[in-house]
């Protein structure tokens, strides 16, 4: 039984596993593994935000992760939804999150985007 576990796990081990997840530690000259990197995305969209104006941005069909960046210092993101930035506190749980790094997006179809000021966000889609 035991036998048979390991022969399990190691054939487990042989499939590469980096398509699931779009960071991978790559081999160096040296043969250690000390980088963990991102892959380079499959899908790259940039949305110029209007100052406070809620744009909808659809998701790619497929891609299952999204990494955010922006050029300012706040912008606000709700999946499925629009967009707000608060004026007063939001206690019911349907607020938009602030400068989120990285969403799990599978089976997603928008992303509410908005910026009290113009801003540029980049999203990078991965499967």
């Amino acid at each position: 039984m035991k036998r048979l576990l390991a022969v399990a796990l190691l054939a487990l081990l042989a499939f590469p596993t980096y398509a699931q997840n779009a960071f991978r530690l790559f081999t160096e000259s040296g043969g250690q593994h000390s980088s963990l990197v991102r892959t380079a995305p499959l899908y790259v969209d940039a949305r110029v935000l209007a100052a406070a104006a809620n744009e909808s941005h659809t998701v790619p069909a497929g891609v299952k992760y999204v990494i955010f960046s922006m050029s300012c210092a706040a912008f606000y993101a709700k999946p499925g939804g629009t967009a707000a930035v608060p004026a007063a506190d939001v206690t019911d749980g349907s607020g938009s999150e602030l400068n989120p790094g990285a969403w799990y997006v599978d089976g997603m179809t928008a992303i509410g985007l908005i910026s009290p000021t113009t801003c540029t966000v980049t999203l990078s889609f991965y499967k």
